[in-house]
């Protein structure tokens, strides 16, 4: 049933433009808006270049194409894309993980993620905190797939999410929203931007709280977070960006029984019903830029992090179980990059080098608190962990339309694992790993171009895995390690019909996974991500745009006693189907169709999570300096769970919320 749908989804769009294409072509009518061409991006190659000059798999979501959606949180607005797969139990917007490629982002992330260039992951888990980077201040979001340890390092194993946020704008500007919806989901935002003479600001506010969709789960949270930039001469710029963030919460609500989801599905995990959390966290970055002539460009960057989190849980189903957990989390990270662009021998190069420095000072403390009361400590350590990479590429135009595009890059990562309750536990260890990475991209027409590509890419374990995760540590992990070959085509028919096409093939060593049963972080041994990531943009009409993608997946283990297994949460087949509608008179529609294929909940395949369905719909209405929108999410009102694991022979998922609203008002000065 569900490669039926997915099919007819392709079908039917192709039938669409099988029937408007000739049409469009002949009436060659000039008022008829047009695809935007290829933008820019920065992301792949860390310096600014054309999409169609990059050999890797790309996708740019713009701020007006934020706008349009539903989305709550980052991984909302990528759920979407094609090779992307998403779940957030909470349903409004305040938790999320992403899969991409094929790698599970449960208590892990395998993507790398920044904010203005500046790496965003944790040190204890990888993961980033979504609901502290808020959609209305970023600009666009540019994601990269596949293997990107060449350029970034550790942990860009199936690619890397560059959120670039709002500059400054030329002339004064001050934008105002409010939105409610339902489980009293309420968030306002206010920003102020300008420039005076060589100085822009820019100044934003943003407070959400919700009940939240599940019970004793709710949310509240602060962001505020400002930019100054300095423009020094034409050659040189200063940027400064500082953030804070504030949140607090209720239980997290885990995974349920079917039993219980039958029994009621809102419900949180028993227990857990005066469990509680607060996280600070602040945001510093500061980068220089300076051009040296026509040749040289140089870009300096330091950046320090700092979070501190104060949380209840309760392991068990009574308050004699809970524990307070203390984090405190600083990182300090100095990037340094130089471009130079020379011609040899006729033929024109682009190198860039530089030097990626980071340190990061987890410190943990544990302690039982029964009904919240602090009580004996437990755990009490502290990770000192250290990364320094160096890397080299050059961008070789062979000539006009063929480019070569090689690079490789060092990096050694050090742990210092302190136990202060167990000395014998503590324990230092080094991991390094050499990522070298080739590309070639032929350029046939105007945004079209043939691209394929060669990496190896590695993933250090985190030091939740080592450390702390579970009731057995493991500081034996080994880092995982990939080759990935990858080939594609970007096609633009003409200025209203484009189609990408990608395929990879990623072989893996140590891909770590978690054992249930010894309830302990392990390397899997051999394993395969192969997929093919398609997408299709139409301009019906001038009224009408539309777009169609498909993902295949297939994740395996190629050894040990799941030899053959698909991988656990990772769906074959995604598919999205999306129609847009906006007049000259200012109203519009946006409707999104997602088909989730089901997927494995345990290593040995034997139970599944069903395959699902959902529809997103926006209206808006547009007028001069003020805009009204109304959405609704699961507009099917489809009962289905987005997250499953097997525990013990028992089976527990996440539900998702059914059918919700939500309403809000924009204004703009």
């Amino acid at each position: 049933m569900r490669r039926k749908l997915i099919i007819s989804m392709l079908i039917v769009e192709m039938l669409i433009l099988g029937s408007l294409q000739g049409t469009i072509l002949a009436e060659e009518n000039k008022d008829l808006e047009k695809i935007t061409l290829e933008p820019i991006t920065i992301t792949p190659l860390r310096i600014e270049r054309r999409l169609s000059e990059v050999s890797s798999t790309v996708s740019i979501i713009k701020e007006e194409e934020i706008k349009e959606t539903n989305a709550k949180n980052v991984p909302g607005l990528l759920r979407h894309l094609e090779g992307v797969y998403m779940y957030d139990a909470s349903g409004v917007g305040t938790v999320g993980r992403i899969n991409m490629r094929g790698f599970w982002g449960g208590m892990s992330t395998h993507q790398l993620i920044l904010v203005d260039g500046i790496p965003q992951n944790k040190g204890k888990s990888k993961l980033v905190d979504w609901s502290l980077i808020p959609l209305d201040n970023i600009e666009r979001i540019e994601i990269v797939r596949g293997p990107a340890s060449c350029l970034y390092g550790d942990n860009a194993m199936s690619g890397v999410i560059n959120i670039i946020t709002k500059r400054p704008s030329v002339i004064p500007e001050t934008k105002i929203s409010a939105s409610y919806g339902s489980f009293d989901t309420q968030n306002y935002n206010l920003s102020i931007s300008g420039m005076l003479e060589r100085i822009g600001s820019y100044l934003g506010v943003s407070r959400k709280s919700t009940d939240g969709f599940r019970r004793h789960c709710d949310y509240e949270d602060i962001h505020l977070n400002g930019k100054l930039d300095f423009l020094i001469d034409q050659t040189q710029d200063l940027k400064l960006s500082l953030d804070y963030h504030q949140k607090q919460r209720g239980a997290y609500a885990w995974a349920l029984t079917e039993a219980q989801i039958e029994q009621d599905r809102p419900q949180a995990r028993p227990g857990s019903e005066n469990d509680k959390s607060e996280v600070k966290k602040t945001n510093l970055g500061l980068t220089y830029r300076k051009d040296i002539g026509k040749i040289f460009k140089i870009e300096e960057t330091f950046y320090y992090r700092y979070e501190d989190s104060e949380s209840f849980y309760t392991s068990g189903s009574t308050n004699s179980s809970t524990q307070e957990q203390l984090d405190e989390e600083d990182t300090y990270g100095f990037l340094s990059r130089l471009n130079i662009n020379p011609e040899i021998f006729g033929m024109e190069h682009s190198f860039t080098t530089g030097i990626d420095l980071e340190r990061n000072n987890f410190d943990y403390q544990e302690y039982a608190a029964p009904c919240q009361i602090r009580g004996a400590i437990g755990s009490n350590y502290k990770v000192k962990r250290d990364k320094i990479g160096s890397y080299v590429q050059d961008e070789i135009k062979l000539f006009a339309p063929l480019k070569l595009i090689a690079g490789i890059r060092y990096d050694l990562i050090k742990f210092d694992f302190t136990d202060y309750e167990d000395e014998t536990n503590s324990e230092d260890r080094k991991m390094s790993s050499t990522s070298p990475k080739c590309g070639i991209v032929y350029t046939y027409g105007k945004d079209c171009n043939l691209y394929a590509n060669y990496a190896q890419a590695f993933r250090t374990p985190t030091i939740g895995q080592m450390f702390t995760y579970g009731s057995v540590s493991n500081p034996d992990l080994n880092p995982e390690e990939a080759e990935n070959y990858e080939a594609g085509i970007r096609h633009r028919f003409n200025d209203y019909l484009r189609a990408n096409v990608g395929l990879y093939w990623m072989e893996l060593d140590n891909e770590i996974w978690y054992d249930y049963t010894q309830r302990q972080y392990k390397n899997y041994g051999q394993t395969s991500h192969k997929g093919i990531e398609t997408s299709l943009t139409l301009k019906i009409i001038k009224e009408l745009t539309s777009f169609v993608n498909y993902s295949y997946t297939r994740a395996k283990n190629e050894s040990g006693s799941y030899d053959g297994k698909y991988l656990a949460n990772i769906p074959i087949h995604k598919g999205s189907l999306g129609v847009k509608w906006e007049t000259d008179s200012g109203w519009g529609a946006n409707l999104i169709v997602t088909r989730v294929g089901s997927s494995y909940i345990d290593s040995a395949n034997d139970d599944k999570l069903p395959s699902y369905t959902t529809a997103d719909l926006k209206l808006s209405y547009t007028h001069k300096w003020w805009s009204l929108f109304f959405a609704i999410d699961n507009l099917l009102d489809e009962r289905y769970n987005s997250y499953g694991f097997k525990s013990g022979g028992v089976k527990k998922f996440s539900p998702a919320p059914e059918r919700t609203f939500t309403f809000g008002v924009e204004a703009e000065f």
